[in-house]
């Protein structure tokens, strides 16, 4: 719990340091892309591309937490199965011994 604490408090301290740092660059800029151009002020290309990171950042974390998730509950049944299963043949064989010694 506190490690989550600790994480949002860094993730709202890196947002407002580059509020911060953005609202001081009130400079137009040109930013070209493959299909116009386009003029805006620094601080906002700057917020729109520290979003979209992050966006993107959290989107593929979570598809691999996703994907760790379903591995290890497929991997955790199998186990159950080779479980079951060998605790079925050791009780078979213990049962096989009880009668040819018998």
């Amino acid at each position: 719990m506190m490690k989550l604490v600790i994480s949002i408090l860094l993730i709202i301290l890196i947002f407002a340091i580059s509020i911060t740092i953005g609202s001081a660059n009130n400079q137009i800029v040109t930013f070209n892309y493959l299909i116009a151009k386009t003029e805006v002020r620094l601080s906002v290309l700057l917020a729109i591309l520290f979003g979209s990171g992050f966006l993107v950042g959290w989107i593929l974390t979570g598809i691999y937490f996703l994907k760790s998730k379903f591995q290890h509950s497929s991997t955790k049944r199998k186990l159950n199965k080779l479980q079951k299963k060998y605790d079925e043949d050791i009780s078979n064989h213990q049962k096989m011994n009880l009668t040819n010694t018998n």
